[in-house]
């Protein structure tokens, strides 16, 4: 039988990386029957449509994510034939790196809203991201408007307030510049140079804007793009004092801290709980970090990347509140990005 491409429609979510995957490892015994139960790795990813919102220039921005149907293999595919999006004008902004992510309640085996497409007004049709796993190719439409009855709301995304208040946070790459919120995010002005080896350095500001008492904003960072098989160290430079006893016993929270291993258990894209004092060192690709609310650092996040394969990279930084019991990947809310390129020269 010939192997069709496969139409998805869905939502996103992310963590965990290792080894990327070798097109001759992989088993496709069980891809034509979608109710069997999934190998536990040598397994495709698959594109997601998240849904759309409305921008206040009219225009609207299309979010997309993925899944890693895999336990534990770091699927890259690069730009190209094997992974585009159509129009073509909308190409290039989506991921290379696809890595295996867990998170609790809704947020399951999906990494949403990873990036936005921004079509006009007046966009009719749809845009396509297409991805081939060794040969096996899925593809997902973003479109404003569902199949049959035409109602034009059915993927539309909530800017609103959440249960609790919660609204996606602002990221800035300067302290008194120009801001923005959601999925699209906002591009770093800097193009960073650097070498193998020698650690980079990038600053940006977060800030929670929930109608409701102000909260913590968390950090986390992404391999979004670069060469097959080039690894980033991450590093924060966020350091957080422990706080008085009595905001101490007023904590709580989720996650791992910074420097914790990986895996299913460590990083499930959760910031430690309010209160708990965090250092600086080294973090895993979608493990949270805790911004700083007070002090001469008061909303700064700050880290170090370092390269060990020239090629071009973005780096993805997601800001959001998950501490707040209104938000989290399976919400659809409440996190903003940002992209940093970096060019890596031997």
């Amino acid at each position: 039988m010939p192997k069709l491409p496969i139409t998805l429609v869905g939502v996103a979510v992310g963590l965990t990386a290792l080894a990327p995957l070798q097109a001759e490892s992989q088993d496709w015994t069980r891809r034509e029957f979608p109710l069997a139960p999934t190998n536990s790795n040598g397994n495709f990813v698959a594109p997601f449509f998240d849904g759309w919102y409305e921008n206040e220039d009219g225009t609207y921005t299309l979010s997309f994510g993925f899944m890693n149907r895999n336990d534990s293999d770091l699927v890259e595919i690069a730009l190209g034939p094997d992974n585009f999006i159509e129009p073509a004008v909308y190409d290039g902004g989506q991921p290379t790196t696809f890595p295996v992510v867990r998170y609790g309640g809704f947020g399951g085996p999906r990494e949403r809203g990873v990036f936005g497409v921004v079509v006009p007004a007046d966009f009719q049709g749809d845009v396509w991201w297409t991805l081939t796993t060794d040969g096996y190719t899925t593809k997902v439409p973003g479109r404003l408007e569902s199949p049959g009855l035409i109602i034009k709301a059915a993927y539309e995304l909530s800017l609103t307030p959440q249960a609790r208040g919660s609204l996606r946070p602002r990221i800035r790459f300067s302290e008194d510049g120009t801001d923005v919120i959601g999925v699209e995010g906002m591009e770093s002005p800097e193009t960073f140079s650097t070498a193998v080896g020698e650690p980079i350095e990038v600053e940006f500001w977060a800030f929670d804007r929930g109608e409701r008492d102000l909260r913590d904003v968390n950090m986390t960072l992404w391999k979004l793009q670069g060469p097959v098989g080039g690894e980033i160290a991450f590093e924060s430079l966020v350091e957080l004092p422990p706080p008085p006893e009595s905001a101490a016993a007023a904590g709580g929270g989720r996650g791992g801290q910074p420097g914790a291993a990986g895996g299913r258990g460590g990083g499930r894209g959760f910031g430690r709980g309010r209160g708990a004092p965090q250092e600086p060192g080294p973090v895993n690709i979608g493990q949270s970090v805790r911004l700083p609310t007070e002090g001469d650092d008061a909303n700064m996040g700050s880290f170090k990347a370092t390269f060990d394969t020239p090629g071009e990279y973005v780096i993805r930084i997601r800001i959001d509140n998950f501490t707040s019991g209104d938000s989290g990947p399976g919400n659809q809310c409440c996190w903003s990005n940002g992209y940093v390129r970096v060019r890596v020269i031997e």
